[in-house]
């Protein structure tokens, strides 16, 4: 019978010195009942030498079903960077994963994949617990996350429009027929791919799968949490135009993107 493929998409650009806990944490991974594939994908840097990245991956593939290395030329930014691994992915569900981020406990792995199956779900996220540079640590999102996005699915989708992201790109996982289906992510964007993405997807009305466990640990200092790179901003203003162009929003969220849109020319 033909073994189920799990990819774990692991993102590298200018910190491969935050490797190591990353990869070791993947060392310590138990599971079975599936084959688990890593692409470990570099986006063009130029400020150390990827052969080190060979180097990692020989140190996996004493583990995993495969191990791949791609590095990209040139620097393309997030989103396409994204699209590209997950195309070359051979896994039905993949795993996005960075640098300096880390699987939480030896089980992480498996309890994702298993919980993901289980809730039938094609788009699914969970809990993680950020590492700060001061060493103070913080458990994301609240664990009532979830009834929040199953009971109050249109409160839930304001507040992602009109106050932030509430969910993390690092800890929300994906089946590949889901981002076939959606085209993947968005390339307008440079950098933010999981914002538009979750818009649209809640906007579809498609019903997102959760674990309250913490499966991630993220390191504080990324490109989404570290200094605001100016391509930040102009992805959530891109994402802005493009929803005030729907008739599908609620009077208040309209209303939001219209002052915010007021604001940003005045």
């Amino acid at each position: 019978m033909k073994r189920r493929i799990v990819t774990i998409c692991l993102l590298v650009y200018k910190n491969a010195e935050e490797l190591e806990p990353t990869i070791a944490a993947l060392e310590r991974q138990v599971f079975q009942g599936f084959d688990a594939e890593i692409i470990i994908s570099d986006d063009g840097s130029k400020s150390y030498d990827t052969k080190i990245l060979e180097e990692y991956a020989a140190r996996l593939r004493k583990k995993y079903f495969e191990v791949r290395v791609n590095v990209n030329e040139e620097n393309v930014g997030t989103v396409k960077h994204l699209n590209k691994v997950f195309r070359m992915a051979k896994g039905t569900i993949l795993i996005p994963h960075s640098s300096g981020d880390a699987f939480y406990r030896e089980s992480s792995l498996a309890t994702l994949v298993e919980k993901m199956e289980k809730s039938g779900k094609r788009i699914f996220t969970t809990r993680r617990l950020d590492l700060y540079p001061d060493g103070k640590r913080k458990k994301r999102p609240s664990i009532y996350t979830g009834v929040w996005m199953k009971f109050f699915p249109n409160s839930f989708l304001r507040s992602m429009i009109c106050k932030r992201n509430v969910l993390s790109g690092c800890c929300t996982i994906y089946r590949k027929d889901l981002l076939e289906e959606q085209g993947y992510f968005d390339e307008e964007y440079h950098l933010v791919e999981d914002y538009p993405f979750y818009t649209e997807l809640l906007l579809q009305k498609e019903s997102f799968g959760w674990c309250r466990d913490v499966i991630f640990c993220h390191r504080i200092g990324g490109v989404s949490t570290g200094k605001i790179h100016p391509s930040i901003y102009k992805d959530i203003e891109r994402m802005r135009e493009k929803l005030l162009k729907r008739s599908d929003l609620d009077k208040k969220t309209a209303r939001f993107l219209e002052q915010n849109r007021t604001e940003r020319e005045g």
